[in-house]
């Protein structure tokens, strides 16, 4: 079984899970200038920089918004070698220093494929995560109430798919695909410090990242009355680009009093730091009854009319939503579930 390992003063040992770890901090058995290495892993990191830890130490953790030469003074933790001999503390400054200084180098120059890793061929990149719960369970849909698809074992390592809500999307060491509650894993992309965390943030909040701006609709059709078109512009703040999407629409009626809620899945991307509509492609064919229409971006739209010209005559502005409910005074369109692409910068 994977263990983590801890080193403390002149001494080094192995603690069996994070809530071993947790309960040292607790307990006042672990500092924050205490080494801590996860499973799996050669580098070392900080106790005060496992989120979990962080807070029982009243550290707070490292945020995207702190100065980026104050997240170097810390990581490099000087006030952490008070404590250790004179040349086993140069040793580890030594080491800290040179680790820091190439991962800077990396990090700012290339944008994460999800493939680095952080021991090398076989290691965990910072787009994976680690199960923190013996037995946690993974869901054939995101919500506690769906059927498990498997209960997992502590340190088990997860990839990344998408986020919903307070679920992650995942991709178990068996191949299952399903959601895992957020609180069930440890991202490692919150163990690689301030550059690290600033980069790959949108891969695991993409949710965060975007926002629905100018959403209006409008009941056009008086044949039928259910149709409402839904107009809007999503903005991508993020340095990914972003697909996968499903959107929320919700009716309310002059009271306020919620009617009915609809999931619109879109087709698509919305490119990185850009903003795009949505629109609805008429799919046409010679079996009406199998024909659908597609929500799609804008930015995929145009993409696919540069090879087919003839698709703008079946393409216009805004979501087609059938709803059930007729009588209704106010609508919104919200954000329910998005994936960002990993991509090299170039």
């Amino acid at each position: 079984m994977s263990h983590w390992l801890v080193t403390q003063d002149n001494t080094q040992f192995t603690v069996e899970d994070l809530d071993e770890l947790v309960k040292l901090a607790a307990t006042g058995k672990l500092g924050s200038g205490d080494m801590v290495q996860p499973p799996g892993a050669t580098d070392w990191i900080y106790a005060s920089e496992i989120p979990e830890i962080s807070r029982l130490l009243g550290d707070g953790g490292d945020t995207l918004e702190e100065d980026t030469d104050d997240l170097e003074w810390r990581r490099r933790g000087f006030g952490g070698f008070a404590a250790m001999g004179t040349a086993a503390a140069a040793m580890l400054l030594l080491g800290v220093l040179v680790v820091g200084t190439l991962t800077a180098v990396f990090f700012y120059g290339r944008m994460p494929t999800g493939a680095e890793s952080l021991i090398g061929e076989d290691g965990l990149s910072y787009s994976q995560m680690l199960v923190t719960e013996k037995g946690a369970p993974v869901y054939q849909k995101p919500n506690a109430q769906s059927a498990t698809l498997a209960n997992l074992p502590k340190d088990q390592v997860l990839d990344l798919l998408a986020k919903r809500g307070d679920f992650y999307k995942v991709r178990t060491a068996a191949d299952d695909v399903g959601w895992i509650a957020i609180d069930h894993v440890l991202p490692m992309y919150l163990l690689g410090g301030g550059v690290v965390m600033s980069e790959y943030d949108p891969l695991y909040n993409p949710d965060r990242y975007i926002v629905v701006r100018n959403a209006t609709w409008l009941q056009i059709d008086q044949e039928n009355t259910q149709l409402t078109v839904f107009r809007f512009l999503l903005e991508n703040n993020s340095r990914y680009p972003m697909t996968d999407l499903v959107l929320l629409a919700t009716i309310k009626d002059s009271r306020g009093n919620e009617l009915e809620k609809v999931e619109i899945p879109v087709e698509g991307i919305i490119p990185a730091s850009d903003v795009t509509m949505v629109g609805t492609l008429a799919e046409e064919g010679d079996e009406p009854e199998l024909e659908s229409d597609r929500s799609l971006t804008e930015y995929t739209f145009y993409q696919l009319a540069a090879v087919d010209p003839d698709l703008q005559l079946h393409y216009s502005d805004g979501i087609e939503v059938e709803m059930r409910t007729v009588d209704f005074t106010e609508a919104e369109i919200d954000l329910l579930e998005v994936r960002a692409i990993p991509t090299d910068a170039g």
